[in-house]
């Protein structure tokens, strides 16, 4: 007697489409009620997933969260967790790009600047995310002219009310040290500007050399590659409107060698300046 194969997750995938490099959609129907363990895995992205209808359960790092209907559980990248559909289940979830997180959460302000996202429950029902994350599936399952702008517009408004719920550390409003905030607040509203290390330790208070190592313990980075990527950013985000050329969009980013610009946008994004601009044309 032949034995009937164990489903896999994938079986009730109803929706897997990358929106771009950095947003990817799942939507998933079990209509069987018996319950299944997904296998035990880590992703390279960070998973922000509401439960439409039914019964589920993540174990994160081994403690086990039931999600109800209507709430939003994040999985932050690289964190080992399961999945277990204890009865029928609808679901849609987001699958981002660290970078992608990170950059929204920069722009909204010293208050949420640098707040990481940590796995588990936001807490309370979410019906924002949840008709969000719908409208996102519809656009992406119809495919009509501009669906790829509007699930990307869509993903980031996710992304806002995530973060605008996470909790922060008691110590530190926004989970960063103030004085790096306002640096990153700086790069933010003045990216455009010919700043240096000298301009950001000035609105941080700080000398120089504190300011470099501190921002670095606090970031990971150094802040002239952080305001490298803000610019970056701030480029792709007009290529992406599709109504300035790669010329205009690099220079009001703050760039001023356009060759340089081309060869770092195509490092970080691993896309030209001009594929994104046709794609946004084109969608």
């Amino acid at each position: 007697m032949r034995e009937t194969p164990r489903p896999k997750v994938r079986d009730w995938l109803a929706l897997d489409r990358a929106v771009s490099s950095q947003v990817r959609v799942h939507g998933w129907v079990k209509e069987c009620p018996l319950p299944f363990a997904a296998a035990p895995g880590a992703h390279d992205t960070i998973e922000i997933a509401v439960i439409q209808s039914g019964a589920v359960s993540y174990t994160v790092s081994g403690r086990e969260t039931v999600v109800p209907e209507g709430h939003v559980i994040v999985v932050p990248r690289g964190v080992e967790h399961q999945t277990t559909f204890h009865t029928a289940v609808r679901g849609i979830a987001l699958w981002l790009g660290p970078d992608f997180v990170a950059e929204i959460a920069d722009a909204m302000g010293p208050e949420i600047a640098g707040l990481a996202l940590r796995p588990g429950l936001l807490g309370t029902k979410s019906p924002r995310v949840l008709t969000l994350l719908g409208i996102l599936a519809d656009e992406v399952r119809a495919a009509a002219p501009g669906h790829t702008r509007a699930a990307e517009a869509l993903a980031e408004s996710v992304v806002i009310e995530v973060l605008r719920k996470a909790p922060r550390p008691a110590n530190q409003p926004g989970g960063r040290d103030p004085r790096v905030a306002q640096a990153i607040a700086q790069m933010n509203a003045s990216f455009a500007e010919p700043l240096g290390i000298d301009d950001l330790a000035k609105t941080a208070r700080m000398s120089r050399f504190h300011f470099s190592r501190l921002f670095r313990d606090e970031t990971g980075q150094a802040p002239y590659q952080y305001l490298l990527r803000v610019r970056l950013a701030k480029a792709a985000e007009l290529l992406r409107g599709g109504h300035h050329s790669v010329t205009e969009a690099a220079l009001a980013a703050g760039f001023t060698d356009l060759s340089r610009f081309a060869s770092m946008f195509k490092k970080h994004t691993g896309k030209r300046p001009s594929d994104l601009l046709r794609e946004a044309r084109s969608a």
